[in-house]
């Protein structure tokens, strides 16, 4: 009498264990845009050097955009590093 609940219990982890295997993962691509990247790619003091140039709107000293590999115009990812800026500054 033992075995049946036994088995019943394996039966019931396998199918579960193969149900949590089975799904696809799900990729939407990316999730960050160039400019978050390059953002996020940046070590600490790039990052308080780029926020510090953007807080003091100094065209003596502009913020210096990194470099970029996208399919955006460097005009494109310069707008969109400076959104970056204004969320993360």
């Amino acid at each position: 009498m033992r075995r049946a609940p036994l088995a019943f219990l394996a039966l019931s982890l396998a199918a579960l264990l193969a149900g949590c295997t089975r799904g696809d993962p799900v990729s939407d691509g990316p999730t960050r845009s160039p400019a978050e990247a390059a953002w996020y790619e940046s070590g600490t003091e790039e990052r308080q050097a780029h926020c510090a140039a953007y807080d003091a709107h100094d065209p003596q000293h502009p913020v210096e955009v990194p470099a970029h590999q996208s399919d955006q115009t460097s005009e494109e990812f310069a707008d969109d590093f400076y959104e970056v800026l204004g969320e993360r500054c």
